[in-house]
């Protein structure tokens, strides 16, 4: 069995750093904005997300996704995989 001690309330251990914002981070896209975008179900894009098929964060219990992530994915073979790619009609802004 495991018990704090005192030690371990007065001086925990130290916890790991949080990186430091980027001066102009990129907006996350939500799901149902990416959804739209590609034209598919929200929970089709989390099935993606989960399987890894699609690049994506999970923050808390929701996905969320970068669109020069998702540009760059859909330009690659990966988004064949799924149906979607170079050859598909998806275009324009994600938001």
């Amino acid at each position: 069995m495991h018990f704090l001690t005192e030690q371990h309330i007065l001086f925990p251990k130290p916890m790991n750093p949080i990186q430091k914002p980027s001066p102009n981070p990129e907006p996350l896209l939500t799901t149902a904005a990416v959804a739209k975008w590609l034209g598919v179900a929200t929970r089709t894009l989390c099935l993606w997300a989960e399987c890894k098929e699609i690049p994506a964060i999970k923050i808390g219990r929701q996905w969320r996704f970068r669109e020069r992530e998702l540009r760059d994915w859909l330009d690659s073979p990966q988004a064949a995989k799924v149906g979607l790619g170079t050859n598909s009609k998806v275009t324009g802004a994600a938001v």
